[in-house]
This record gives C-alpha cells, structure tokens and sequence, in this order.
C-alpha cells in the first residue's frame, strides 16, 4: 500500500536506524542487530547516548559541581560512542552519534522523531516485578510512543 511501511532506502528497507545505549552489556548486545540491519539495508546507524541530568537526582549540590561532573560525563560518553561507531564503520555502516541529556526515553523518542528514524533498536533489561515497578523501563516507554517501528533485544543471561 502506498505510504505504508518504513520511509525507504535505495535498497527498499530503512534509511536510518537508531540505536539507544546506555553502555551497559545489556545495551551492547543489540549493536550487532542494529548494524546488521544498517549494513543490509544501506542505512545510517545512528548511535545515541542519553545523559541524565545529574542535578535533577540530588539537588542540594552545588551547580558549579554538577557542572563539572555533567562536563566530564559528555567527555566520557563522547568517547564511548565514538569507539563503538569505529567498530560498526569497520563493518561498512555510515554511522552519527548523538549526545543527548534529559530522561532517556523522552530523548530517544525526540532524536528519533526530529532525525526521522525508521527503525530503532533497543536492548531490555528484562526487569520484572518491584525492580520494574521502581525503575521502569526504558524501552516500554519508546515501544508504546515511537514514531517508527521499534526491534527489542532480550539479551541471553549475562553474567556477573
């Protein structure tokens, strides 16, 4: 049908994918599916990382604290990105990161929208019951509210 489906690539599939990390091996464990996905389809992997605000967590700080600690945190998450968009361009994808700050699944939800994602590919934690309840998931608030369809990767059991 006419305008259904993923906006298409010269291959007919995605043009650009989204994949949400927080770093963890949880997170890493969807890289391959997202880059796999961008190779077969020719489409840019879009590599974001979302920093929380940290000021919004303990207020009383001092700001010129929060500053720095916010400071040093792009840094880090800048160089992390880049590593893991060199390991995926080794593979032939086009790769961009995003640093991004605020709540994660919001973010992820406007950098989709505003980059006009087609595709994003997000691990799960699998967290269930009161774990669940306290900290929510992050990748059930991008499924019920995305702008594109939305591939879950449940990881195997990962040790430690």
């Amino acid at each position: 049908m006419a305008g259904s489906g993923p906006r298409s690539s010269k291959k007919g599939g995605f043009r650009r994918i989204l994949w949400p990390t927080d770093f963890s091996p949880t997170a890493k464990a969807a890289l391959p599916y997202a880059a796999d996905l961008a190779a077969d389809y020719g489409a840019q992997l879009v590599l974001l990382h979302v920093l929380p605000l940290y000021s919004m967590y303990v207020p009383e700080v001092s700001g010129a604290v929060w500053a720095d600690v916010q400071r040093r945190a792009k840094v880090a998450a800048a160089a992390d990105l880049r590593r893991h968009a060199a390991q995926v361009k080794d593979a032939r994808v086009r790769t961009h990161t995003v640093l991004a700050e605020g709540v994660p699944f919001d973010q992820i939800l406007r950098v989709a929208r505003r980059l006009r994602c087609d595709l994003i590919v997000i691990a799960t934690h699998g967290r269930t019951g009161l774990k669940h309840a306290i900290m929510g998931s992050v990748a059930e608030n991008v499924v019920r509210r995305a702008p594109c369809p939305v591939l879950t990767v449940r990881p195997p059991r990962l040790k430690g």
